[in-house]
């Protein structure tokens, strides 16, 4: 039985093929080549990245082009980059047979750090003229992302006099060993000596950086490690994993799960970034001239009361925000906890507040008033509320173990947080806050699954931003492609 032959080496042809007839009409490179011919790249500030001196350089929309196409193919080197810009058919159709060098391509990113970030605010216009996005609901979450810095490059302050004596340490080791190699024959020196050379340079080189790290200690005494390789990152807490990297925010619009506003910080908690990405949120609405009230959610750890007291006072936004107390994960459920004080039945949610009187009472019929002046904790007043007859009361040890009494601990605000928390706990809360899941972990999903983006290429956290807006940005490219379609989308961009 006979196979399918190919074309042999040697053959001559006499009209060769086209390297346009080699893509199809509805190929996702006619899209991004088209988009980006059509991009206003002096108002998106790209710069001209010159290639040598006296030489005339590639066109930025070159540049932008090939990073779109790369990241779209979970390819991120600046090395790959090249090599695939001279042997990747689709890639020599998109960049016309040019093949900048990957010094080039990786300046290009490293000196448009805002440029990046522009194009994922113009591609959202893009959409917003193709009636893709409502500003209905939208919903906010943080992922993490590591960093370029492995662990190993992690430096303690209370360490690292005593990391620096074993370095020493080891150094005078191979010193001592040296000084002994050359008082034997040749031939055995050649073999005992082997590495050693090698290794003493890394350890030499291994002191002065940590000399140099020691310095830093002592010139910013508030600082208790260093990330050497990213001094920006921080750790973070990653599917029970401690790693080194960042935690990135997206907010995701209901209607078509586009990202709409994205921030990265070094913070390894969600606790303070509400109303930061509230404001951006509200940014992309001036720009693109949409004025309606927006419900937006978040999970229950962006709870805190400063941020919730914050956002509230915006008029044109209604938060939703479930209690971490209401929250339990499903290993929790219908599972009851031995010998935990308080047990279920006298937890704090069970005392209820007599408004008119200014004191709680409690399962059992008890006061609880105020004890000792307001204060202040953690940026927030408040109020100390204690009963004193909790000795004789036959529930004593399932209420506390405090000989003093049972005494809660609320904020100031207590009545207004306790109207937001039942909000958020009616139907239509319930709703939206299961709403949330589905809008968020999409964008995430393909970010890290489908397009690999786990970690960071750059270094620095103004750089790490722009990334991370490019990052999303290929997310909704990839998403809009999917929905509307090659074809349709380049009809009306002409």
């Amino acid at each position: 039985m006979g196979y399918i032959q190919g074309t042999g080496r040697g053959q001559l042809v006499l009209f060769e093929e086209k390297i346009d007839d080699m893509i199809s009409e509805d190929h996702v490179i006619r899209f991004i080549d088209a988009y980006v011919e059509r991009l206003n790249l002096f108002s998106l500030e790209i710069h001209n990245i010159e290639n040598n001196i006296g030489a005339p350089g590639y066109n930025p929309s070159l540049y932008l082009k090939i990073y779109i196409y790369s990241y779209l193919n979970k390819i991120r080197s600046s090395r790959k980059i090249e090599k695939e810009c001279s042997r990747n058919i689709e890639l020599i159709w998109l960049a016309c047979k040019l093949c900048p060098d990957f010094w080039s391509i990786s300046n290009f990113r490293k000196q448009n750090k805002k440029a990046l970030k522009n194009i994922f605010k113009e591609f959202l216009k893009f959409c917003h003229k193709l009636n893709l996005l409502s500003f209905d609901l939208v919903a906010i979450d943080g992922t993490k992302m590591r960093s370029q810095n492995s662990l190993s490059n992690i430096y303690k302050k209370d360490e690292i006099e005593k990391t620096l004596e074993k370095t020493e340490e080891r150094i005078e080791e191979y010193l001592v060993v040296l000084e002994s190699n050359d008082k034997k024959e040749q031939d055995e020196y050649e073999f005992l000596n082997k590495n050693i050379p090698q290794k003493l340079k890394q350890l030499e080189k291994h002191k002065d950086k940590l000399g140099f790290v020691k310095e830093i200690f002592k010139e910013n005494p508030e600082l208790e490690r260093y990330f050497a390789n990213d001094p920006d990152s921080n750790f973070q807490k990653d599917n029970g994993r401690c790693v080194a990297g960042y935690n990135c925010q997206s907010a995701v619009d209901e209607k078509n799960k586009l990202i709409i506003a994205t921030n990265v910080t070094n913070e390894n908690n969600d606790m303070r970034q509400l109303n930061n990405m509230l404001e951006k949120v509200n940014e992309e609405k001036q720009e693109l001239e949409i004025d309606k009230k927006m419900l937006a959610v978040a999970d229950a750890g962006y709870h805190s009361e400063i941020e919730i007291f914050e956002a509230v006072k915006d008029e044109n936004i209604d938060v939703y925000i479930p209690n971490p107390r209401d929250v339990k994960t499903k290993e929790k459920q219908g599972r009851e906890v031995k010998n935990k004080i308080p047990t279920k039945g006298y937890e704090k949610e069970n005392f209820i507040y007599d408004k008119e009187n200014g004191v709680f009472i409690c399962p059992k019929g008890e006061l609880l008033k105020k004890s000792g002046n307001v204060y202040v904790k953690d940026g927030i007043k408040k109020q100390k509320y204690q009963c004193k007859k909790c000795s004789s009361c036959e529930s004593f040890n399932l209420c506390t173990t405090n000989k003093e009494g049972r005494s809660i601990e609320v904020s100031e605000n207590f009545e207004e947080m306790e109207k937001f928390r039942e909000k958020v706990k009616s139907e239509l809360g319930k709703k939206i806050v299961k709403k949330r899941k589905e809008l968020v972990e999409h964008p995430f999903g393909t970010i890290k699954r489908n397009l690999g983006f786990t970690y960071f290429m750059q270094r620095g956290i103004e750089k790490v931003k722009a990334e991370y807006s490019f990052i999303s940005f290929i997310y909704n490219f990839k998403r809009v492609v999917n929905i509307i379609g090659v074809k349709k989308l380049i009809e009306v961009l002409n």
